[in-house]
């Protein structure tokens, strides 16, 4: 469930997409803190498409090729067993020391676990660009922050730029690289120090930090545990298995990869948005529909546990603008439990407030996410074509309705509200989604040319 604002939004969804990668680049001073934030959160998207799509083809290619060398050997000892003229034999020891060869490198490669490791890599890059993002981003919109700069320059060296606001780049890239030379422990002290806040009194925070060091391994020992690995894990309280010892390898595996992309996407997210509170706090509604955005998304993409971290985070902000945006909060929570299956903390989570004199928007809402879908079919037509929030697209699109579209409640209360099935309309929905698809494909080759 998302708040009024997104309405247009998801109306002018097709035409958004379809300006791709011909639509106007943001320049850095345009860029605004929630940019950076959905910037950030796309690079790990990215590398969780990656994961899905090329470690399993590399895994299915290893294989495929170990099933040809196999097949290959026992062809050519076969043929050198039978009697042949002597070049025919020639020829096929020349092909069987070939096969050898390239058996030894196929036993010697690890795809797999290059591309796990580099993807990996990859998360705490794209944090690192983040941070950097940032913090530009941040100082930018506030001078004053400029103030926190402990840094000299001579006369000399001040007088080659040709204004303040050059100067002050030059300092804040110095700056931002003085923090990216740092441990993220330090880092992160670094910054609560500089904007008077806590940023590491979080549950994952050991975590974050156990993956970390874990980066380190892999960038410059080859994942061997050293000392420093255990007693940084032991000093954060992360707890690691008890067998794990200094000079054991790691490794890491689909799933503490697919885990480290929620945790990362988790910290730079809080990250982003604790410090966007705390130096604007007039900014705290678009803060929460940007946040609410996030959430959202997550829904429609059906990472569940995304949306779940992400939306406890935003339910335990000690400021939310309005309590509309506090129930679309416990919404959108809702909606990921639910499809985890895990119902009864859902409701939990919605009987933390009153919902009976509320719009018929969440009242909808709390009779869905209950099961109550006599009781939802009803409201239904109490909203009628449109409501605060929802409107007929919101039914076709929204994650809330995703399960109490198939039911026969929902068929009813759509054609008693707009007077025809919802297959009508959904057919027509996806004969302009066609429409859109082949747009698309002719602007990707106009600009090819």
């Amino acid at each position: 469930m998302n708040d009024r604002t997104e309405k247009n939004e998801i109306e002018n969804e097709s035409e958004a997409n379809l300006k791709g990668d011909n639509s106007p680049v943001m320049t850095s001073e345009e860029l605004e803190v929630p940019d950076v934030i959905d910037t950030f959160l796309h690079r790990i998207l990215d590398i969780e498409d990656c994961a899905k799509e090329y470690i399993l083809a590399a895994l299915k290619s290893y294989e495929d090729n170990a099933k040809k060398l196999k097949g290959d050997i026992e062809k050519y000892q076969k043929e050198i067993e039978e009697d042949k003229e002597e070049t025919a034999r020639v020829l096929t020891i020349k092909e069987l020391r070939k096969t050898i060869r390239e058996i030894e490198r196929h036993n010697r490669s690890s795809p797999v676990t290059t591309l796990e490791r580099s993807l990996f890599i990859s998360l705490f890059s794209a944090f690192d660009k983040f941070v950097g993002d940032l913090i530009t981003v941040l100082y930018r919109k506030n001078p004053d922050l400029y103030k926190n700069i402990n840094k000299e320059i001579s006369l000399p060296e001040a007088l080659k730029y040709e204004s303040m606001d050059e100067l002050r780049q030059v300092f804040l890239d110095k700056e931002i690289e003085t923090i990216r030379r740092k441990s993220y422990i330090e880092q992160f002290k670094d910054l609560e120090n500089k904007f008077s806040i806590k940023l590491t009194k979080f549950d994952e925070w050991p975590y974050f930090i156990e993956r970390a060091q874990r980066r380190n391994l892999f960038t410059h020992c080859d994942g061997i545990v050293s000392k420093q690995y255990l007693d940084v894990c032991r000093e954060v309280g992360c707890k690691i298995k008890q067998d794990i010892v200094e000079g054991d390898q790691l490794e890491i595996g689909a799933k503490y990869l697919f885990q480290s992309c929620m945790l990362i996407a988790h910290v730079g997210t809080m990250l982003g948005h604790t410090l966007w509170r705390k130096i604007f706090d007039k900014d705290i509604e678009k803060a929460d529909t940007h946040l609410s955005n996030i959430v959202f998304n997550y829904l429609h993409m059906e990472h569940w546990g995304k949306a779940i971290s992400i939306s406890k985070f935003a339910q335990s902000l000690p400021n939310i603008s309005t309590d509309e945006m506090e129930r679309i909060f416990s919404v959108n929570h809702a909606i990921a439990l639910c499809s985890i299956d895990k119902r009864k903390e859902a409701k939990e989570i919605l009987d933390k407030k009153d919902w009976s004199a509320t719009t018929y928007d969440f009242k909808l809402a709390y009779s869905i996410l209950t099961g109550d879908y006599s009781k939802a079919e009803e409201i239904m037509c109490k909203i009628g074509k449109e409501g605060e929030l929802i409107n007929e697209i919101a039914y076709h699109d929204w994650p809330l309705f995703r399960e109490f579209r198939d039911s026969s409640e929902f068929y009813s209360g759509y054609e008693k509200v707009y007077g025809y099935k919802y297959s009508s309309k959904l057919s027509q929905i996806a004969e302009t989604r066609k429409s859109e698809v082949e747009q698309a494909e002719e602007l990707a080759c106009e600009s090819q040319f």
